[in-house]
Parts: structure tokens; sequence; C-alpha cells
């Protein structure tokens, strides 16, 4: 049984289950919904070319967020040993917004896969459709 010790015993994989759910409940409601945030925004799409060292070819991954979307632009890293990582895109995205850009690219490492782990990185595209 895998798990971390919480409370003097072992956390199985159903409790961490829950645990995630209710993070990403409380993400969801403190980030709130797209339209509300950025009414002039029709869509958001990640594009992304996933880089991990150790595996042979990147590979493609997109995100679509819509104004029904919640806010969280936030995309999980891919790498087993990575801990509290991913790539954050709320800067960038509110900033394109707020300059009403439609195309943002750039290169981004993730933080969480920690020294033992193989890093991971991304270069992406956002594209802003806006209403």
């Amino acid at each position: 049984m895998e798990g971390a010790f919480i409370g003097g015993g072992k956390m199985n994989r159903k409790m961490k289950m829950t645990m995630a759910k209710a993070e990403r409940k409380q993400l969801e409601a403190e980030a709130g919904i797209v339209s509300a945030l950025f009414p002039e925004v029709a869509s958001i799409v990640v594009s992304m070319t996933y880089k991990q060292m150790g595996v042979l070819e990147p590979f493609q991954r997109t995100v679509n967020f819509f104004p029904s979307s919640y806010a969280i632009f936030m995309v999980n890293c891919l790498n087993e040993g990575c801990v509290g990582g991913g790539f954050d895109f709320r800067k960038t995205v509110t900033s394109m917004v707020r300059d009403l850009k439609n195309v943002s690219k750039g290169k981004l490492r993730c933080k969480g896969c920690g020294p033992t782990a193989d890093f991971s990185e991304i270069v992406y595209e956002i594209a802003i459709r806006y209403i």
C-alpha cells in the first residue's frame, strides 16, 4: 500500500483521490469562470509540445478553455516524478487579454520535477479568440 503518513496512519489511494478532488473543487471556486473574468473572450487554446528527458519523442497536447470553463490556467506535468509542479499560464493569459493579444509563444520548464526526476518542459502557443 502506497501513501504518506498522516495522523499516524498511511493514506490509501482512495483517500488521496478524495483529497485531490477536494483541492480541485477549492481551486475551481477560487478561480471562477472564464466568462466572468474575461467576458470578451470566446476561447483560449493552449497548444504544447511536451518534452521529457529520457523520452525519445516529444508529443503534442492541446487544452481548450471556453467561456464556461473554470479559469484555472494550469496544466499538469505528465512526469511521474513530478511533485506539485505543472505549467502555469495564468500570468500569460491575463496579460494577453489585458493587451487584447491573439497569440503568444514561449517555453516553460516544470518546477515540480525535483533533482531525482527527469525534467519536463513544453514549447507552447496560446491562441485567444475574442467575441
